[in-house]
């Protein structure tokens, strides 16, 4: 194997190399320890000359200046003697000509080095090349893991301070949240009480109202009993008479809808579907008599012809465009509506139709003995005003003004019932909320709306001049109605839906029918636009009316409290002896008391007779009564407060 000699440059010394990659590179002079470039060299005179190559370290060829280049290498075999050429130490630097150089030869890579022939080995300048970027990539190396280092620094910081933060926030939120969650928690257990207080206290217990017979559509029922409500001497014809056009609008209707007397009906279901906008809606019903009916006089009565292909006997008359239905083995429920939908009310006979999602989840919920029931979904009266089809130019502002508190955007849909009884009038709304908040949340909205309500009403009736003395009282007095039935109000929630129950003695509902049917027709005449009317003297007060406190309270006065909250008899008791009151909820608090104490009592007597008998209920010995004239109003508290604030409680005689 033959071995390439390299000449040192300085003391000619011979140099073995057995590597031909390592031409190009920095070489270290075993004998006079010169460093120096590895080139080619003339062969060596003898082999005694030759020593192993030692290359140079980088750090020590640093230190120099640039090291002169080994010249004329080349092979030599292991066996071949080796003949010392004698010449200069370092080759003359040689100039390059391009026009006299033969084609295909180059200038070498390296200091005084002679051009060299095609098929040179220019691995050396590789190499040297290879090095530069190694180095180089080696710097950039060293940058880039720097900027990593410092990039993880940073934003194991960064991290550090957000993880504490986060934690921090944890913490802190975990020892509020136990706080929140049992106020909610408590909230929500108080509605659903005031709920179930409501159930107990219905006081009707029938069955769910139930809609078989009605057609797939149906957007709004009305559930009414008219032979209670007909009967002559009852509460309902007083109401009825209260309502004045309107009750006797509602009798003409029910003669034309059911087609008998209202006398006759024991219980009504009035179906409404609503048809193309501007259109007048359909209406169907269903019919349950007080008597059992004659088959062959009902199909006289109605007419048509017997078609049997719904399965199920159906009567259609082409004539009035109806058809009606005989509930099988009951001569008493008899179903009319649109002929178009005939076969629709065969088929509901047995399993009742789905309706809308809001009105089929709260049906169960309703009960078929209260004497009046509205559901209804708000955004189908909506539609109905923008249609301007079903109520007429009178009404529809009074409807509008009334949706505002039915909002399309919060209740989905609204069951309200109404029972006149012989000693309680009891309201039970329920509002089923929409998607966009929960029954809580609607519940508390509803609570702020009732609130509200009387002083929209006193803001109404302010603007108002009736100039006929009796209206003009009424509608006087229909704000402080409004403010009782506020406050008579409780608010619970259920499965989705808000529920509002009110309780008020059965002598509220003819006069919240009286003045709401005053305050709206003479809200036709009024300019609400314009100031409110300044109160003359005779209106702002009675000439009859006694100056002291404790005069008014000696008026006679009737009274009917059917489990009546203890704050809504005393607002009764003052609004109808015409002075103000104040309760101190604190000292009832401190007592043991409550405002919602119940109170169940008939009389017709003084106010103060009326207070004692509250007073005389059992463990109420600590209430007292306390007349502050200066103040215009009498104050209900405790003996001990009274007391320990200087205050005189009245004596009852």
């Amino acid at each position: 194997m033959s071995q390439l000699v390299v000449r040192c440059p300085e003391c000619n010394k011979g140099l073995k190399l057995r590597d031909e990659s390592k031409l190009g590179k920095k070489g270290k002079c075993p004998q006079c320890g010169n460093v120096f470039v590895l080139q080619r060299s003339v062969p060596a005179a003898s082999q005694e000359d030759e020593v192993q190559l030692e290359l140079a370290q980088p750090a020590q060829a640093a230190q120099g200046a640039q090291p002169v280049a080994g010249v004329a290498a080349q092979w030599v075999p292991d066996t071949a003697p080796v003949t010392p050429q004698p010449g200069p130490a370092v080759a003359p630097q040689p100039t390059f000509d391009p026009q006299a150089a033969p084609v295909g030869q180059f200038p070498t890579v390296g200091v005084g080095a002679a051009p060299l022939p095609i098929g040179t080995d220019l691995e050396g300048g590789a190499a040297r090349l290879k090095e530069l970027k190694r180095k180089s990539a080696k710097r950039r190396n060293f940058a880039i893991l720097a900027g990593l280092a410092t990039a993880i620094l940073v934003g194991g910081g960064v991290y550090a301070v957000s993880d504490y933060k986060a934690k921090e926030d944890a913490r802190l939120a975990a020892m509020e949240k136990p706080k929140v969650d049992e106020e909610a928690r408590a909230k929500h257990e108080e509605l659903k009480q005031a709920t179930e207080d409501a159930k107990s206290s219905s006081p009707t217990s029938g069955e769910p109202i139930s809609s078989n017979f009605l057609p797939l559509g149906t957007r709004m029922m009305v559930s009414i009993r008219p032979a209670e409500l007909w009967k002559a001497g009852s509460h309902g014809e007083e109401i009825r008479y209260c309502l004045g056009p309107f009750g006797t609008w509602a009798e003409d209707k029910i003669k034309e809808v059911c087609r008998f007397e209202p006398a006759q009906i024991e219980h009504a279901l009035i179906g409404i579907l609503p048809g193309p906008v501007g259109e007048m809606p359909e209406t169907a019903v269903v019919v349950r008599l007080v008597a059992d009916a004659k088959k062959s006089e009902l199909i006289t009565a109605f007419g048509g012809e017997l078609v049997e292909t719904f399965g199920y006997p159906v009567y259609i008359n082409e004539a009035e465009d109806r058809c009606f239905l005989i509930k099988p083995n009951d001569l008493r429920t008899i179903a009319i509506g649109p002929a178009n939908f005939a076969e629709d009310m065969a088929r509901s006979v047995e399993f009742p139709n789905p309706q809308s999602d809001g009105i089929d989840a709260l049906l169960p919920s309703t009960d078929v003995d209260r004497h009046l029931t509205l559901v209804f979904e708000p955004r189908t009266i909506d539609a109905f005003l923008r249609g301007q089809t079903v109520f007429g130019q009178e009404v529809e502002a009074f409807v509008r003004n009334s949706l505002a508190f039915f909002n399309p955007d919060d209740i989905d849909c609204v069951a309200w019932s109404m029972h006149f009884g012989d000693k309680q009038f009891h309201s039970d709304m329920l509002l089923r909320n929409t998607t966009l908040l929960r029954e809580v949340q609607l519940s508390d909205a509803v609570r702020g709306k009732v609130k509200q309500l009387p002083f929209d009403v006193l803001g109404m009736v302010e603007k108002m001049n009736p100039q006929v003395m009796g209206p003009r009282k009424v509608i006087g007095r229909f704000p402080a109605m409004t403010q009782v039935f506020a406050k008579s109000s409780k608010v619970g929630v259920g499965s989705r839906f808000a529920q509002l129950t009110t309780s008020l003695p059965e002598r509220a509902a003819p006069n919240l029918a009286l003045g709401a049917l005053l305050a709206w027709d003479e809200s036709t005449r009024t300019d609400f636009n314009a100031q409110p009317v300044a109160p003359t003297k005779t209106q702002s007060a009675d000439p009859n009316l006694p100056e002291l406190v404790l005069d008014r309270l000696k008026m006679k006065i009737d009274m009917e409290f059917g489990r009546t909250p203890l704050q809504d008899a005393f607002a009764y008791i003052a609004d109808e002896c015409k002075v103000d009151h104040y309760i101190d909820g604190d000292a009832l608090k401190a007592s043991g008391y409550t405002k919602n104490m119940p109170n169940t009592f008939t009389m017709n007597d003084t106010g103060l007779a009326g207070i004692k008998t509250i007073f005389d209920a059992p463990q109420r010995e600590q209430l007292c009564l306390v007349i502050q004239q200066d103040k215009k109003r009498f104050l209900i508290t405790t003996l001990p407060f009274a007391a320990e604030q200087g205050l005189t409680p009245y004596k009852f005689e």
